[in-house]
């Protein structure tokens, strides 16, 4: 599962990093992008693990399997048409299409927790939820992390 997730997450790295350089190298923000390119693509990487985490440690309260390796790969599998559409982050002003993978891989979660885990058709509808609630949780404090970074490297480079 490393290796694959490791794959993946290099492609918004890459896309943000040429984006970003690209498009802050005009105001002189270049360690900038390299800042966000690297902490994002670190923080892509915890997260597949942290929801994987999340869909393991919830499964017993929803009488599905308890199977890190499956919950993990699915997480991975969930996280894969996000990485991939992330292609765009090369255009910082369309990056927010990457919604569109999210969407998808929603609908892989949806389907992929019956099929990986087991979950009875009658609830996954709230195991999908519930997962949705607390991954919104992790990725508010990833995204307060990375909006921490950008605004110290940010204003370190507006005042030097």
């Amino acid at each position: 599962i490393m290796n694959y997730v490791v794959v993946l997450a290099a492609i918004p790295f890459i896309a943000t990093l040429i984006g970003d350089l690209v498009f802050y190298s005009f105001f002189g923000f270049g360690g900038y992008a390299f800042a966000i390119a690297i902490t994002t693509y670190i923080l892509d990487i915890v997260g597949v693990f942290v929801i994987g985490f999340v869909i393991w440690k919830l499964a017993p309260s929803f009488g599905t399997t308890t199977d890190q390796s499956k919950a993990t790969l699915l997480a991975a599998f969930v996280y894969t048409p996000v990485f991939l559409i992330s292609i765009f982050d090369i255009i910082p002003i369309i990056s927010g299409i990457t919604i569109l993978g999210l969407i998808y891989g929603l609908y892989i979660l949806y389907i992929g927790l019956p099929i990986m885990l087991g979950t009875k058709p009658d609830k996954v509808l709230t195991y999908v939820i519930t997962i949705i609630v607390v991954a919104i949780i992790v990725f508010a404090v990833i995204g307060a992390i990375i909006g921490a970074i950008s605004a110290a490297f940010f204003l370190r480079s507006v005042l030097l």
